[in-house]
């Protein structure tokens, strides 16, 4: 049995409609800003001298609005992943793709 078979192509056509949509909120939601205190609450920082701390040393993207910092979304998240420290396993699985 294959996959036509079990879902038509119109099913097939309204699961692919749904995916792309899904792919797109995502992305816009991505590119959505939060204010410093939503940063902060984002990231688990104990608060606005941390964020401070962060943008002033580079570590962390923002954006100047007026007098405000905000922060968008993928770029918290990518400085969560900066942080992100390997597990045991990862790191010898790493080590054995090496060789």
């Amino acid at each position: 049995m294959n996959l036509e078979e079990i879902a038509t192509k119109a099913d097939l056509a309204a699961m692919e409609k749904r995916i792309i949509q899904a792919l797109a909120t995502q992305k816009i939601e991505k590119e959505r800003t939060l204010n410093i205190d939503e940063a902060a609450k984002y990231i688990n920082a104990k608060g606005r001298s941390t964020m401070y701390k962060l943008t002033s040393s580079g570590e962390l993207a923002y954006h100047k609005v007026g007098k405000s910092n905000v922060f968008r979304i993928a770029d918290l998240d990518r400085y969560l992943e900066s942080k992100r420290k390997s597990s045991v396993n990862e790191i010898r699985e790493k080590v054995r793709s090496r060789n």
